[in-house]
């Protein structure tokens, strides 16, 4: 039999944490429900929201494409047309396996593979609460803040930190990381904003800029108060503005506290807030479409990316001071790659005039191509 020759490249163990027990796995899952309860009840809370948004979305979607829907009774949507069927939940499509987004989860691989193909990825170390020595010597030789997250199996900024810049709020940060997931990254802070490009089957049909969430006070309440006002605001869904809450959580913290602030700070009325750096968690009013404004070169490598890789709907995540520069441009970095991307970015923007309907489209185009589609 022919030797296969794998051309994916390898991913270096040399900085691997050491396995973590069964025993201490047990303890850190129940450390993250503690540390993290207010978060997963606000987010249980949302649960409503995301089923409105993604139900009213995929209904006009299926109307604007000639489709026909119905929800089946384990809650997934089939969407049909000319006797070919597709299936959806939420922002999960058949177009993608759940082994590719399993993959693509651990961002240690996706550097790697990025990397290999050119492009600059984050500078980064990978280590473990049993060997932070490694942590704190890549802190030691920053220049700058660093950022502490979960290495695997988390998205939507769960377990991450920014700005740290000393010993106690890395080990600080480590555990919180360490409560989703025992293999921990520390990365250097990337300059710039964070920027959602959207392919499909390597086609680019949208970009958005993802600006940090922020509060505006009234000189009454204090900034844990507005983000309770805010989180009402969005469960009331009139309009959907954000899928998920803000939370006052380590990370809002220690932006805060950058600022001079804390949660009980009170700003002054009409003075705006930043509440975290990480920008999951944003709403309508910080997401700006750029589509126009993104370099063909960026573009190109993203396409790229999505057809080597295989993912047919990739949301790739780049970080830059200017979208409108080439890949060459020292603060453009390329960050993650996610499969089934949410696609609410998209349509929860600050200027509705300039959304990308882009659901229709996916629709359309698994129905003439027959990819993600099942013959029923």
């Amino acid at each position: 039999m022919r030797d296969l020759q794998l051309t994916l490249p390898r991913v270096d163990a040399g900085n691997a944490p050491p396995p973590v027990s069964a025993a201490k796995r047990f303890w850190l899952r129940g450390k993250r429900r503690i540390a993290d309860f207010g978060g997963i009840m606000e987010r249980r809370r949302f649960e409503e929201v995301r089923t409105y948004f993604y139900d009213a979305m995929w209904r006009q979607a299926a109307s604007d494409a000639s489709a026909r829907i119905e929800r089946l009774p384990n809650g997934i949507f089939r969407i049909s047309r000319r006797g070919r069927s597709t299936f959806v939940d939420r922002s999960t499509l058949t177009l993608d396996s759940a082994l590719v987004d399993r993959i693509m989860l651990n961002k240690s691989i996706t550097y790697g593979w990025l990397a290999a193909k050119g492009l600059r990825t984050p500078q980064s170390v990978r280590f473990g609460i049993g060997n932070i020595e490694v942590a704190l010597r890549f802190l030691s030789e920053s220049r700058g803040p660093v950022v502490v997250k979960p290495s695997d199996g988390t998205g939507c900024g769960h377990g991450v930190t920014t700005g740290i810049t000393d010993e106690a709020g890395l080990r600080a940060a480590a555990g919180h990381a360490a409560a989703f997931h025992s293999q921990l990254l520390v990365e250097r802070q990337l300059a710039g904003a964070s920027f959602r490009l959207l392919f499909l089957d390597g086609q680019f049909i949208d970009a958005v800029r993802r600006d940090p969430p922020r509060l505006v006070g009234d000189g009454r309440s204090s900034i844990r108060d507005l983000a309770r006002q805010e989180n009402e605001r969005r469960r009331a869904c009139a309009p959907v503005t954000a899928l998920s809450p803000l939370v006052i959580d380590m990370e809002s913290r220690n932006t805060l506290d950058h600022a001079g602030l804390h949660p009980g700070s009170i700003p002054a009325a009409g003075q705006s807030v930043k509440v975290k750096l990480a920008v999951n968690e944003n709403g309508a009013a910080q997401n700006h479409v750029v589509r126009d404004e993104v370099h063909p070169d960026i573009i190109a490598a993203g396409a790229r990316i999505a057809r080597d890789f295989g993912i047919g709907l990739a949301g790739l995540d780049v970080t830059a001071t200017d979208i409108s520069a080439p890949p060459a441009h020292p603060d453009t970095v390329f960050n993650e790659v996610n499969v089934g991307a949410g696609l609410h970015h998209h349509y929860l923007v600050s200027d509705l005039a300039q959304a990308a309907d882009v659901a229709p489209r996916i629709l359309d185009h698994i129905f003439t191509t027959g990819h993600g589609a099942m013959e029923l």
